[in-house]
C-alpha cells in the first residue's frame, strides 16, 4: 500500500510537471505570437486641430490611407492641437523623438533650415496644386541633403497653402497705390518689408488677436489665406478681398526622425511613403477645392466683394517683388548657401507644373 502510494506520488508529480512544461511552452509561443500580432505604434504630432483645412484634406485622410496600406499591421497615435508640445516646439520633439512624425514648416524654423524656406518668396506661387508639386519635388531632390538630413529628419510630403491675398474694410486693392495709408495686419518680416515699401503700415498682431484689433480700427485689414477665414471669422468684418494676388504662403512639411525611420521594417517604410506620395495631389486639390466653396458661400451670404487684379497690374505687382526674392537669395549665396540656384530651381518648377495643370 505504501509502495503503491509511492509510485501514485511519483505518478503525480510527473504529471503536473509535464503539464507545467507544455503550459510555459504554450505560454511562450503565445507570446511570440502576440508580439508578432502586435500593431506597429507611429507617433505623429502637430499644432492643428482637427478641423483645420490642412488635417481636413492632408493629415487625416493621410493617416488614415498609412493604416490602410498597413493592412492591420500599423496603427497611428495622432496628437493634433499642441497635444505633445508648442508649434515653436515642433522640430526639437521630431529630432529629440518625442514623436515619430511631425509637422515642420521650414519658414518658422529659418534659423536652421533657411533654404527650404524658399517657398515664402513672393510673386512664385500661383496656386496650391503646382505649388505643392513644385515644392515636393524640390525638398525630395534637394533640400532633404542640404537642410533636412544634417536636422536628423526625413520629409516623407510636402505641400503649400494658396498664395496670401489682401483683405480690408476700406477700398479694393485694384493696385500697388491702393495700399498707400492703409494698416495692414503682417505676420512676419518680410510682409512687413513689403507692405513698408508699397506705402501701407505694416501692424503685427497675433492671429488670436486680429478680429479685437481689426473691430477697434487697430488694423483696416490683413495679408492672410483664404483657408484662415473661418478661423478669424473675417467674413463678418472683411469688405474687400483680392483673390489672385501671388504673395507669400505658407508650406508644409510631415517629416519623420530618420533613426526612427531607419529602425521600421521595409514593410512600414512602403505603406507610409506610398500613403505619402498619394495626399500631396489630394490635400492640395482639397485646399482649393474649400477655397472656391468659401468664396461662393461668402459671396451669397456676406457683402463681401471679391476681386481679381487686372493682369497688367499683377505683372507690376510681380516685378516689384523681385528685388525681394534676389535680396533674399543672395543673402544666402553669401554665407555660402546656394540661395540663387534653389530659387531658381521653385520657380522652374512651379512654371512647370502650372503648365501641365493648365493643360
Amino acid at each position: 500500500m505504501r509502495l503503491i502510494q509511492k509510485k501514485w506520488l511519483m505518478f503525480l508529480f510527473l504529471s503536473v510537471l509535464a503539464f507545467g512544461l507544455v503550459a510555459c511552452g504554450n505560454q511562450e509561443k503565445n507570446q511570440v505570437e502576440a508580439k508578432n500580432g502586435e500593431k506597429f505604434v507611429i507617433k505623429i504630432a502637430d499644432h492643428l486641430p482637427k478641423t483645420h483645412l490642412i488635417s481636413i484634406h492632408g493629415t487625416l485622410p493621410w493617416i488614415e490611407r498609412i493604416e490602410e496600406l498597413g493592412e492591420g499591421k500599423i496603427e497611428v497615435e495622432y496628437y493634433p492641437a499642441e497635444q505633445l508640445g508648442k508649434v515653436g516646439s515642433q522640430l526639437d520633439n521630431l529630432k529629440n523623438k518625442v514623436v515619430d512624425i511631425s509637422f515642420i514648416a521650414p519658414q518658422w524654423n529659418a534659423s536652421v533650415m533657411p533654404v527650404s524656406a524658399v517657398s515664402g518668396n513672393p510673386g512664385i506661387i500661383k496656386d496650391s496644386l503646382s505649388a505643392s508639386k513644385a515644392y515636393n519635388k524640390i525638398v525630395q531632390e534637394d533640400l532633404y541633403e542640404i537642410e533636412f538630413k544634417p536636422n536628423g529628419i526625413k520629409p516623407l510630403w510636402a505641400g503649400t497653402l494658396s498664395p496670401y491675398q489682401i483683405v480690408n474694410s476700406k477700398h479694393p486693392i485694384t493696385s500697388l497705390e491702393d495700399l498707400k495709408g492703409l494698416k495692414i495686419r503682417t505676420a512676419d518680416g518680410l510682409q512687413e518689408e513689403m507692405m513698408n515699401k508699397w506705402g501701407a503700415t505694416p501692424i503685427s498682431v497675433p492671429g488670436n488677436e486680429l478680429y479685437s484689433a481689426w473691430e477697434r480700427g487697430i488694423v483696416d485689414g490683413t495679408v492672410i489665406s483664404f483657408s484662415s477665414w473661418p478661423v478669424y471669422q473675417l467674413e463678418t468684418i472683411a469688405k474687400y478681398s483680392t483673390v489672385n494676388a501671388t504673395l507669400p504662403t505658407v508650406a508644409l512639411t510631415y517629416s519623420v526622425n530618420e533613426d526612427i525611420w531607419n529602425s521600421w521594417p521595409k514593410e512600414i517604410q512602403d505603406a507610409v511613403q506610398q500613403a505619402s506620395d498619394e495626399i500631396i495631389e489630394q490635400f492640395a486639390n482639397g485646399i482649393m477645392g474649400e477655397e472656391e466653396k468659401l468664396i461662393r458661400q461668402y459671396q451669397e451670404e456676406t457683402d463681401v466683394e471679391f476681386f481679381e487684379i487686372p493682369e497688367d497690374e499683377l505683372q507690376e505687382w510681380n516685378k516689384e517683388m523681385q528685388p525681394f526674392n534676389k535680396k533674399w537669395a543672395e543673402d544666402l549665396d553669401s554665407k555660402g548657401l546656394p540661395g540663387t540656384e534653389i530659387l531658381e530651381k521653385f520657380i522652374q518648377y512651379n512654371e512647370e507644373f502650372s503648365k501641365k495643370i493648365d493643360h
